[in-house]
C-alpha cells in the first residue's frame, strides 16, 4: 500500500477510532498502534518511516481537529514561568507543521521536581520525555522509568540525527548494562570546580579590592580558600542583615575533583586522573577540610539557620536579595548565565581546577518514559529538541519579539522593556537543555561558544581514568537505599556546619558503614576493575 492510500485509510478510520475511544479505549495507545503500523508498512515499501508517521499524524489531526500531544518535563529554579501557556502554544504551532504533534513543556520548581517527576512517572501521569537532573539517572533506570532507546530500532529509525550529532563514546557513556536509556545534553562535560560567586554590588559596597587577583584561562579571578574567607568576612561586615553563603546539597560535585563513580558518592575516586581505587570520600582529608570550613563559616554567621531545611535553589536565594554568595561550577561564557540566574552581576572567583568525571556525560541524560504511549512520537520530539533551531530557541529563550530580540550578528538580548525580573519566560537552565548550541547565543557571549566549550572539554586538566564507566547497581538497590537514608540523616549537619566536625563525621561514617558502605564499595570496585580490564585501562 502506498503512502497516499495508507493516509486515506487512516483518515477514513478516524471516526471509528473516536467511537472506540468513547467506549473506553485509549486514544494515545491507538495513536501508538497506528504509528507502528504506518511505520512498518512504510519500511516494507522502502519508504521513509519517520516521514510516513508524521504525515499520518497530520492526516488524522485534519480529520479529528486534535493533535496528539507529547509532554516534556524539566525543572526551573522558580517554577513554571508566567508565559508557559503562550510558549507551549508557540511550540505546538511549529511542531504541528514539522512533526504533526502538539508539544507541552511541563516545567516544575527545582525544589519539587525530583519528588514530583518520580510520582508522575510511577503513577502513569503523562510525561513522555524528561530530564533526569534531579531524581538522578540511575534512580530512574533502577525504578523502571526509562525506555530502551534502541528497542525496535527506535533511535536508528527516528533519531538518526542524534547518532550523527552526538559522539559514539558519549552515547556509550549513557549505557547501563549495555542498554542505552538516555541521551546526554550537549554541554560542558568538563567543569571548573569550586567557583565562588559573589554579588558584585556587595563587593563594591564593602570596598573590597580585586586588583590583587590574577585571572585564569576563562577570564575569572584565581583565588584561594583563604581569599574566600577574607571576602566573606568583608561582605558580612558590610551587610550584616544579609546571609553570606547560599548553600546547596551538591557540594562534592560543585566543589571538588572527586569522581562520583557510578553516579553516587558511596565509593569514589579521590585521585581520578591517576588511580582507579575506590575510596570513602567521607573519611578523606578533603571532606574533613570542608567540614572544618563549613563549621567555621556557620559559627561566623555566614550560613542560614534554615540551611538544612530550605530547598530553594542557591541562585534563587541570591536573586531574592537575602543572600550574597554561592558556590558553583564555571565554564566558557558562564558570566551571562550566572548573572541571569542570580538576577544581578556576579563576580566569579576560581578556587578549583577543570575536571571531567566518569559520569560527566551521563550525569543527567534526557530519557523517554518507559510508559509513554507512543515511543515513536517521543523519539521524534527528542530528536527535534537537539536539531531544530526554531524549537531550541523557543525552549531555551521563549519567543522572538516578546522575550528577546535578535541582533545583527545573530546574538540576542532582551526585547524592549523586558529584563530578567519581568520576563514571562526565562528558565535559565541552558546547561540542562538538550542542545543549547542549536539556539541563539546571548549578547556578550562569543558566537562560537559551542566550539569553545568543545575545546574546554578536550583540554580539561583533570580527566577521570574511568570516563565512560557506568555501573548498574540493580543488585545493590537495598544497600543503596540504606546508604541514602544514612546519608540524608547525618550529611547535612556536617556539610552546613551545624555540628562539630569530628563528631559529625564519626556519626556519618558509622551510619554509612552500618548501612553496607564497604560491601557497596567492593561491588563498585569489582565492576570498575572489570570495565578497566575490558577497555585496557590500568
Amino acid at each position: 500500500m502506498g503512502l497516499k492510500k495508507r493516509l486515506l485509510s487512516l483518515v477514513l478510520g478516524a471516526s471509528m477510532m473516536a467511537t472506540m475511544v468513547g467506549c473506553g479505549s485509549n486514544a494515545d495507545s491507538a495513536s501508538a498502534s497506528e504509528s507502528a503500523q504506518v511505520a512498518e508498512e512504510a519500511k516494507a515499501n522502502g519508504e521513509d518511516a519517520a516521514a510516513a508517521v508524521i504525515e499520518a499524524r497530520k492526516a488524522k489531526a485534519a480529520e479529528t481537529g486534535e493533535y496528539q500531544k507529547v509532554v516534556v518535563s524539566f525543572f526551573d529554579w522558580t517554577g513554571a514561568p508566567a508565559g508557559i501557556d503562550r510558549i507551549n502554544e508557540a511550540i505546538s504551532q511549529h511542531t504541528r507543521e514539522t512533526l504533526g504533534l502538539d508539544v507541552e513543556l511541563l516545567i516544575i520548581d527545582s525544589a519539587a521536581y525530583s519528588d514530583d517527576i518520580k510520582l508522575m512517572l510511577s503513577s502513569g501521569e503523562q510525561v513522555d520525555l524528561f530530564s533526569t537532573c534531579g531524581p538522578g539517572y540511575m534512580t530512574c533506570v533502577n525504578n523502571g522509568y526509562t525506555l530502551n532507546l534502541e528497542e525496535n530500532d527506535l533511535l536508528a529509525t527516528y533519531g538518526a540525527e542524534l547518532n550523527s550529532l552526538i559522539r559514539d563514546d558519549y552515547l556509550d557513556a549513557c549505557r547501563v548494562g549495555g542498554v542505552l536509556y538516555g541521551v546526554p545534553p550537549i554541554k560542558d562535560y568538563a567543569i571548573q570546580t569550586a567557583t565562588i560567586l559573589v554579588g558584585t554590588e556587595y563587593l563594591e559596597g564593602a570596598g573590597y579590592d580585586l586588583s590583587k587577583f590574577e585571572t585564569d584561562d576563562l577570564g575569572y579571578y584565581k583565588a584561594t580558600w583563604d581569599d574566600v574567607d577574607e571576602i566573606f568576612a568583608a561582605i558580612h561586615k558590610a551587610y550584616p542583615d544579609k546571609t553570606v553563603f547560599s548553600t546547596q546539597d551538591n557540594l562534592l560535585t560543585q566543589g571538588s575533583c572527586v569522581d562520583n563513580v557510578g553516579g553516587d558518592y558511596f565509593g569514589t575516586l579521590l585521585d581520578p586522573a591517576n588511580s582507579l581505587k575506590i575510596e570513602n570520600v567521607y573519611e578523606s582529608d578533603l571532606f574533613k577540610e570542608w567540614a572544618d570550613r563549613a563549621y567555621r563559616w556557620n559559627q561566623a554567621g555566614y550560613i542560614s539557620g534554615d540551611a538544612m531545611s530550605d530547598k530553594t535553589g542557591a541562585s534563587a536565594r541570591i536573586k531574592s536579595g537575602s543572600f550574597m554568595a554561592m558556590m558553583s561550577q564555571s565554564k566558557p561564557a558562564y558570566q551571562n548565565q550566572i548573572n541571569g540566574e542570580c538576577g544581578r552581576d556576579m563576580t566569579i572567583f576560581d578556587v578549583g581546577e577543570a575536571f571531567m568525571s566518569s559520569s560527566a556525560v551521563s550525569s543527567f541524560p534526557w530519557c523517554i518514559n518507559q510508559s509513554t504511549e507512543d515511543p515513536i512520537a517521543a523519539m521524534q520530539v527528542l530528536t527535534a529538541l537537539y536539531t531544530d533551531p526554531e524549537l531550541a530557541n523557543l525552549v531555551c529563550w521563549g519567543q522572538e519579539g516578546v522575550e528577546y530580540k535578535v541582533n545583527s550578528d545573530t546574538s540576542i538580548n532582551w526585547a524592549d522593556g523586558v529584563n530578567a525580573d519581568n520576563s514571562e519566560y526565562y528558565p535559565n537552565v541552558l546547561w540542562m537543555m538538550p542542545n543549547q548550541y542549536a539556539a541563539h547565543v546571548w549578547e556578550g557571549d562569543p558566537l562560537d561558544v559551542g566550539q569553545q566549550t568543545a575545546d574546554f572539554n578536550d583540554n580539561c586538566a583533570v580527566k577521570s581514568k574511568a570516563l565512560g564507566f557506568t555501573w548498574d547497581n540493580t543488585d545493590y538497590t537495598t544497600e543503596f537505599t540504606a546508604l541514602k537514608n544514612a546519608y540524608e540523616e547525618f550529611y547535612a549537619q556536617v556539610m552546613y556546619g551545624f555540628v562539630e566536625p569530628e563528631e559529625g563525621l564519626k556519626e556519618l561514617n558509622d551510619a554509612l558503614y552500618a548501612a553496607g558502605l564497604q560491601e557497596y564499595m567492593d561491588a563498585k570496585q569489582a565492576a570498575l576493575d572489570e570495565w578497566a580490564s575490558e577497555n585496557g585501562i590500568k
